[in-house]
């Protein structure tokens, strides 16, 4: 399914008015001798999209270019994918229809790119593809796509990438070929006379050794010589500044930018200051946010005669990154920090937190309530829950509980920190409900009560719904919210867990556009769960990472959406058969969670890190970790989808380890808590075949096959036909058996699951293998499938000499100083000696070390 894709993503960029022509560099990229890929690779600043829009503006023009402006959505494949396409369907040098039969993936791309670089190289003319902003692909699945593109090398394209960071392609792949011309920090750094033709063209007129002075201090930072120039524009000294940047020892960026803000107007840098809320802002949402009706006046006069900002080709404004990013916190040395009074109605990110401090500290608790109620919608979006407990606590217990709205901010700020506190709250504010509520009122109890289940992965509960018109004309906050609790909502009250990705992902394009960092954290998180619930783990896989690259760049690793994220990743690196991936997500989940971490949340990832354990050849103790994770959660409720999700991993692995009263304890609990599932059919059929019941096993995922007991989970459906296809083999019946497997195969190469297969019997993975030998399963799916399957092989364990004599006594009642004893060795040598043997077997304690030496067949 292609997707619509804006103008303005595949538009080259315009060209300012103070563009400097760089022959050096414009022959550089000129040169086109090979079939490998060009690398532009620099810090932002440093001037890479303008020289690339030159090039191509004034190179081999836009008539013979693709370009395409990647952002953080790119990630999922099909959105990225679909930009490629459209861009090059923009390209007059590309014939009409060329593309037509592409349409982009919505799993993993390789297959797609080889029929794509496949067009290309039937192109009439070599046409350029730009991608620019590659530092924006951070999904493993965004990334293999271009790396398959990259390796491809389609003689009729040549490729630029535009990246502020070293793209993370892997090596061995595209990376072995090398970049046919990288243009880096040192050589997009301006020389003497490109400084001298840029401080020309702002129409300044210094002396030759003052342009060597502005070259010198800014050792040719592109962004720096233009600060330098803004500055001396507003009528600053040269001598005097020059020798202050000479002299000083703070980084080149905070001086620069001090002294460029400084030389503003006041009126112009508040201005600035109000508006620098998000990526882009519109003359109206300008207008709103500073308060002045000639905004767009204003933003015209800024764009032509500062570049403080630019205008976009949409006709929004954005204001210069770096300065945006000095813009919250500036303060003039002409007005110090008290002179602003507690209630000023600033737009500074994290200046609503200071004014509640500076309330707090001023002790007048009824301006600090009113504050909190002011505040509350930018303080939630930009994940300032601190400052909002900070503030209530100031209050004291007694003042929050009286007052609805002071109760619901208390019981947010519990959800972030995984406080049980949160439920005390919500009843609290239930109790004293107005008759007629607010409508903001009304969005704050949904969002507690939402966000208290989502972060519980508590899907059996009820949030009150709300409707996504109800912060419809409302501020960019209380809008983004609503919508965001209205989409997520539909994931605990609607039978289909899509149905509210609508209102998701249009909170989400408010929360990027505004800049609500922790309310994109949340709705990736959300967009994730419910492509998880609808079995579309490709599209889990991207949202849960984005989520997570949101938390790691904000800090908010700690945070409960991260930890439920990392789960999401975990569960469907496992279902790849990517177990070292999987334990490290739910490692790193369980290590910054902490006590954030709720008990289903905890129990989901100490199961699926058992599960990896098992995968990575530690099955005993992997096996152990899950049965202590399902002790542990005692009698928590669980819904039938997380239920047997899990219960599922843990049986397998006591199936596959001979462990039939562990295995058949898993379907008791699984069987107690939602009663004959599908999956509790599986899970059967599992057992019988181990014991060489084929019929028996057939019999009993006949009903999953054939739909009249359902499946609550995806991996469910593809484990039952691979017991159908192993059975088949042991009946003679082949053709049964290959038709099982390829349905199987079909249904996991769809959803990108492969660990199924590497589980599989070996009766149907030898018939894999012979498929694939004949040429009759299809690739590359179908490989995966059968490579996996060695690598969740326990390996071979190599002990030395001794640990194997040690091996030998484990099985005996002899304590280790009767084995120092017996073995002439003393008793801390052996002592080391057995928790190396531990280590190798993956064991972690006796009884289990001797399991698996006799699972190993290291004793008889």
């Amino acid at each position: 399914m292609r997707l619509s894709v804006p103008g303005s993503r595949i538009e080259v960029p315009r060209l300012g008015n103070a563009l400097v022509c760089r022959p050096r560099l414009l022959t550089t990229l000129d040169r086109d001798d090979g079939d490998r890929a060009t690398l532009v690779c620099a810090p932002s600043g440093f001037g890479k999209t303008a020289l690339l829009a030159h090039w191509v503006r004034t190179g081999p023009g836009p008539g013979s270019t693709a370009w395409v402006n990647l952002d953080r959505d790119d990630n999922d494949p099909r959105r990225l994918w679909s930009a490629v396409l459209a861009a090059f369907r923009a390209c007059p040098a590309v014939p009409p229809g060329a593309l037509d039969e592409l349409d982009p993936p919505v799993s993993p791309a390789i297959a797609f790119v080889a029929d794509l670089a496949d067009v290309l190289d039937a192109l009439p003319v070599r046409v350029t593809l730009v991608l620019h902003d590659v530092h924006e692909l951070v999904v493993p699945a965004a990334l293999r796509g271009l790396e398959a593109l990259v390796a491809a090398r389609p003689a009729g394209v040549r490729l630029i990438l535009c990246s502020r960071l070293d793209p993370p392609l892997a090596q061995g792949g595209p990376r072995s070929a090398g970049w046919e011309e990288e243009i880096r920090a040192a050589q997009l750094r301006f020389s003497p006379d490109e400084t001298d033709a840029v401080l020309c063209r702002s129409g300044l007129r210094l002396t030759r050794a003052q342009t060597r002075a502005v070259h010198a201090c800014t050792n040719g930072w592109p962004t720096g010589v233009w600060l330098t120039s803004l500055v001396l524009r507003n009528g600053t000294d040269p001598e005097p500044f020059l020798a202050r940047f000479a002299g000083d020892d703070h980084p080149m960026a905070d001086f620069l930018v001090g002294e460029a803000l400084a030389a503003l107007p006041d009126s112009d840098r508040e201005f600035l200051s109000a508006i620098s809320v998000g990526d882009a802002v519109s003359t109206g949402l300008a207008a709103r946010l500073s308060g002045r009706a000639d905004a767009g006046v204003l933003l015209d006069r800024l764009a032509r005669t500062t570049g403080t900002v630019t205008r976009l080709p949409t006709g929004d404004y954005r204001v210069v990154p770096l300065l945006a990013t000095y813009l919250p916190g500036y303060r003039s040395p002409r007005r110090s920090r008290a002179a602003d009074p507690p209630g000023r109605a600033v737009h500074r990110q994290g200046a609503e937190a200071d004014a509640l401090d500076r309330a707090a500290h001023g002790g007048d608790d009824l301006l600090l309530a009113e504050l909190i109620r002011r505040f509350t919608g930018e303080l939630l979006v930009n994940g300032h829950h601190d400052a909002l407990r900070r503030a209530l606590s100031h209050l004291g217990p007694h003042v929050v509980a009286g007052a609805p709205w002071l109760a619901l901010c208390c019981a947010l700020t519990h959800v972030e920190a995984g406080e049980a506190a949160t439920h005390a709250d919500l009843h609290q504010a239930t109790r004293l409900w107005p008759a007629r509520p607010g409508p903001h009122l009304s969005i704050l109890r949904s969002a507690a009560e939402l966000f208290t289940a989502a972060t519980d992965a508590n899907l059996a509960a009820s949030p009150t719904p709300i409707s996504r018109q109800h912060g419809e004309r409302d501020t960019p906050e209380w809008t983004a919210l609503a919508l965001a609790i209205a989409g997520g909502g539909r994931l605990f009250v609607d039978a289909d867990p899509g149905a509210g990705d609508a209102a998701l992902r249009q909170a989400l394009r408010l929360a990027t556009q505004h800049g609500f960092g922790y309310l994109e954290m949340q709705c990736r998180a959300l967009l994730g769960a419910g492509a998880g619930l609808a079995g579309d783990y490709p599209a889990m896989t991207t949202s849960a990472g984005l989520a997570v690259a949101v938390a790691a760049a904000k800090g908010w690793e700690r945070s409960p959406w991260s930890s439920a994220s990392r789960w999401m990743l975990a569960y469907a690196a496992l279902l790849r058969a990517a177990p070292g991936e999987a334990r490290w997500h739910a490692s790193e989940a369980l290590r910054c969670g902490g006590p954030v971490l709720r008990p289903r949340v905890e129990f989901a990832l100490r199961v699926v890190r058992g599960a990896a354990l098992f995968d990575l050849g530690m099955r005993h103790r992997g096996l152990q970790e899950m049965r202590h994770a399902r002790a542990n959660l005692g009698a928590i409720r669980l819904t039938g989808e997380q239920a047997g999700a899990l219960a599922v991993l843990e049986h397998r692995a006591a199936v596959a380890l001979g462990h039939t009263a562990a295995a058949d304890a898993v379907v008791d609990w699984l069987t107690e808590r939602v009663g004959p599932s599908g999956e509790v059919l599986l899970m059967r059929a599992w057992a019988a075949l181990s014991a060489g019941r084929e019929g028996q096993a057939r019999s009993l995922v006949g009903p999953l096959l054939d739909g009249s007991a359902p499946a609550v989970q995806p991996p469910t459906v593809i484990e039952a036909l691979l017991v159908e296809s192993a059975a088949g083999v042991s009946a003679g019946e082949m053709s049964t058996a290959r038709h099982a497997l390829r349905t199987a195969l079909s249904t996991g190469a769809t959803l990108d699951i492969v660990r199924p297969f590497a589980m599989a019997e070996p009766r149907a993975r030898e018939l894999l293998g012979q498929d694939l030998r004949h040429g009759r399963s299809a690739e590359p799916f179908a490989l995966r499938a059968l490579a996996a399957g060695r690598r969740v092989r326990p390996p071979t364990a190599r002990l030395t000499e001794t640990e194997v004599q040690v091996l030998a006594r484990l099985p005996s009642a002899l304590s280790v100083a009767q084995i120092s004893e017996a073995l002439c060795l003393p008793a801390e040598e052996v002592r080391a000696h057995v928790r190396a043997v531990y280590r190798k077997l993956g064991a972690s304690s006796r009884r289990t070390a001797v399991s698996a030496a006799f699972e190993r067949g290291l004793l008889n």
